[in-house]
């Protein structure tokens, strides 16, 4: 990973990135002009990619910052700082996840999904290094060393993204959302129920005053009606 200027031309944008807000490059472009870049966008360099027909070898493809450098771009700079970062398309997402996930304008439902996309990145990560060979290791003399302490998937979220692990705990694990049974689909004793519920419910939140209106307005209703004749 390498921090170095690139020029706003030659930055690709992959297909994963969301539509440009207008709105915010505006206010991008006012903050930039006044004080500058304050966070490089990061790119990765990907050994052959086909732009405009042609076959392009160590292409920038931007990873993060799409309304940063759009904002550059209206500002008519020629180069913007950026984070170069390696060209592995499963880190490059997870990077991406990380600076998104600390956008305002994210939804509980949208942060939730990103944190499940991030931790099973992280499970694609360790499978294949599971896989792979590990050649340079140094033979074992004697007793072997024990296997090393593999962190949770929910502490390394939580590492990597600034996130706290509770937050993280509770994207990876929702609440199963109850049922909803349609009203017609219950039984009258159910639907008598529930409306008994209903009301001793409010009959304990509303005030006195409430209460004493409410006694008036039925006096001699259908209840009592109903009661008196009863009786």
């Amino acid at each position: 990973m390498r921090q170095h200027s690139i020029h706003v031309d030659d930055i690709q944008i992959g297909e994963r990135h969301r539509a440009l807000s207008d709105d915010a490059v505006t206010r991008l472009v006012a903050s930039m002009r006044e004080l500058g870049l304050m966070q490089p966008i990061s790119v990765r360099l990907v050994d052959e990619m086909e732009v405009d027909g042609a076959l392009l070898a160590g292409a920038p493809v931007l990873v993060a910052g799409r309304h940063r450098l759009a904002a550059a771009r209206a500002l008519g700079w020629s180069h913007i700082d950026c984070i170069e970062i390696d060209d592995d398309a499963i880190k490059a997402e997870m990077w991406e996840i990380a600076e998104n996930l600390h956008r305002l304008d994210l939804t509980k439902d949208q942060r939730d999904q990103h944190i499940r996309r991030y931790a099973a990145l992280i499970e694609a990560l360790r499978a294949t290094a599971i896989i792979q060979p590990r050649q340079n290791d140094a033979p074992e003399i004697g007793y072997g060393k024990p296997p090393p302490q593999v962190r949770g998937v929910a502490s390394q979220v939580a590492d990597d993204t600034g996130l706290s692990v509770r937050t993280v705990q509770r994207a990876l694990n929702p609440k199963p959302v109850a049922e909803v049974v349609p009203l017609a689909a219950r039984s009258q004793d159910d639907v008598i129920l529930m409306q008994a519920n209903a009301i001793v419910a409010a009959w304990n939140r509303a005030s006195p005053e409430a209460r004493a209106i409410a006694m008036d307005q039925m006096e001699g209703g259908p209840v009592f009606d109903r009661a008196r004749s009863a009786g």
